[in-house]
């Protein structure tokens, strides 16, 4: 079966169901995701013993459901702590199934081969960064979102703890600036969920939600209520 077609980014805000317990993902149906988001992703570091045991068949009933794969280090927030080629491999061998990637932006250089195989297959991938402790300056996301357009990422997803009112409209104001990429933007901890309804209001291109019963990431909505909320809002212009 071939790779669902996909074209990033789209004219509006669109939303992931991040995938990250076994039960969610035995239960998912191409139908349920339907009702919940545009993508969905796999958490391949969450499922890496499952994998073992059946490959690409962890998966394969979610086709052809648009399939998002990511292979989180545990500095960027996986509970296992997994070697780069480990998740080089896992990344790898979800390719013919994949519409897209999420490669960290500190591991880009050296997964260099398999950003050229990805290119090659036409997959687009993007570049994510996280900071579970704060929000980073203006400048650093700057920098690191010009780099993500130097190694040829589709898009620049950034994920920061947010603290204060004043942090999540920082985070607003980052995605409403023109870094010459297409930005993916929201916060973690108590103020993620305003934060990433605004965000999205802002033109956050990927707006992360969980699928099932448990969050991917501190401070989540469930993908299906996101979904929900997103489509009421009116973009800023």
């Amino acid at each position: 079966m071939p790779r669902p077609h996909f074209t990033f980014p789209g004219s509006c805000p669109l939303v992931v169901g991040s995938i990250g317990d076994a039960a969610a993902l035995a239960e998912a149906t191409p139908g349920s995701l339907a009702g919940q988001c545009d993508l969905a992703e796999i958490r391949l570091d969450l499922f890496h013993a499952g994998f073992l045991k059946k490959g690409n068949d962890l998966w394969r009933h979610l086709l052809p459901f648009p399939l998002l794969f990511t292979a989180r280090c545990h500095a960027e927030g996986s509970p296992f702590d997994l070697d780069l080629s480990i998740r080089t491999s896992l990344l790898r061998a979800a390719l013919p199934d994949a519409c897209m990637i999420d490669i960290e932006a500190i591991s880009a250089p050296s997964m260099e081969g398999l950003i050229s195989e990805i290119t090659a297959q036409g997959i687009p991938w993007i570049a994510s960064y996280h900071d579970f402790k704060k929000l980073p300056s203006e400048q650093e996301l700057v920098t690191r979102a010009e780099t993500a357009k130097k190694a040829g990422a589709a898009a620049f997803k950034a994920a920061a703890y947010l603290r204060t009112p004043d942090e999540v409209a920082a985070l607003a104001r980052f995605q409403m600036s023109d870094q010459g990429i297409p930005l993916s933007t929201m916060g973690m901890g108590g103020l993620a969920p305003v934060s990433r309804l605004l965000c999205a209001q802002a033109g956050s291109v990927l707006n992360y939600g969980f699928v099932g019963e448990n969050a991917t990431a501190p401070g989540q909505w469930s993908a299906k209520r996101l979904k929900e909320c997103i489509q009421s809002l009116t973009p800023i212009s």
